[in-house]
């Protein structure tokens, strides 16, 4: 296992500073890097385990607060892709003029609303060489009373913001309940803890990009490598969706349903299996190699 030296950087996007931290493997030569993003209401700390793990195994990874989340700049809670594709570009620009990082061997990690973003930034900018996509957002897959019902709030946000230059503020825990982020009872609990003040005072129409988006007709598009992560217990966005998305892409693909995990599959009950078959698709597909992360048998892709 190699050391691990964390780096505090900051980003400029869109006029606004971005925050993040940067873990940089002690190995000789330039590193290939992943840029790590998070769902709506998350923060790069989420990731920290995650980035020291590929990190241990030579990878480079840019845990990043996009806009308005976390420590960054912009508005708070907002998930806008304009806005989350400027700043995965601008997190491309950074790994690109660092000393230590393979400007060549670039690659982005996306779960949820990152998700959504790294597929947009992909199909914009070719220094993306290899995507993994864990849970993402790429439809509208709320049940249908819930996405009716978030579609009418929405519409009296937008309203709002006309009227007063203000997002319609929602206490989306107490309308919803607690949010099935994970399928382990305590991971659960601890991530709907941290996203408490986000889900409080969730913004629309500032998020609704959060549940509503099209980018499912874009993936076709998509030429960079990519993998794709599911909860098998995934309660916010089905396995369905993965297996969907899975299908449209038409570039190099694998598809994983991992039994045990929910929305949350970097935190969850199996985040060793989520680590490890990233690590395996990065060696693969940014150094060449087909080793595998922890010794294992490399897992059967679905090509």
């Amino acid at each position: 296992m190699s050391a691990i030296q964390r780096e505090r950087v900051t980003i400029e996007s869109l006029d606004e500073t971005l925050q993040g931290v940067l873990f940089l493997p002690q190995t000789a030569g330039a590193a290939p890097a992943l840029i790590l993003t998070h769902g709506a209401g998350d923060n790069k700390e989420n990731y920290f385990e995650f980035a020291e793990y590929l990190g241990a195994r030579g990878i480079a990874a840019l845990a990043l607060d996009l806009h308005g989340h976390g420590e960054s700049g912009g508005c708070r809670y907002y998930v806008d892709m304009r806005e989350w594709v400027a700043d995965v570009r601008a997190a491309l620009d950074f790994l690109s003029s660092h000393s230590r990082i393979d400007r060549a061997r670039l690659a982005a990690y996306g779960p949820s609303s990152g998700g959504t973003a790294i597929i947009e930034a992909s199909l914009v900018d070719s220094r993306i060489k290899a995507l993994v996509l864990q849970d993402a957002t790429v439809r509208d897959s709320l049940p249908k009373a819930m996405s009716l019902s978030m579609r009418f709030l929405n519409l009296i946000g937008t309203v709002k913001r006309r009227f007063t230059s203000r997002d319609l503020r929602l206490p989306l825990a107490k309308i919803s309940g607690e949010f099935p982020l994970a399928s382990d009872p305590e991971v659960n609990k601890r991530l709907n803890e941290r996203a408490a003040e986000p889900f409080n005072r969730f913004p629309l129409p500032g998020a609704a990009q959060a549940f509503f988006v099209d980018t499912i007709e874009r993936v076709g598009s998509v030429r960079a490598p990519t993998l794709v992560l599911w909860g098998e217990d995934d309660k916010l966005d089905p396995p369905e969706t993965g297996k969907l998305l899975h299908e449209r892409l038409t570039c190099k693909k694998a598809l994983h349903i991992i039994a045990g995990n929910g929305h949350a599959g970097h935190m969850d009950r199996h985040k060793e299996k989520v680590f490890a078959l990233t690590c395996e698709w990065l060696l693969e597909n940014l150094t060449g190699e087909s080793r595998p992360a922890d010794g294992h048998p490399m897992p059967v892709s679905q090509r």
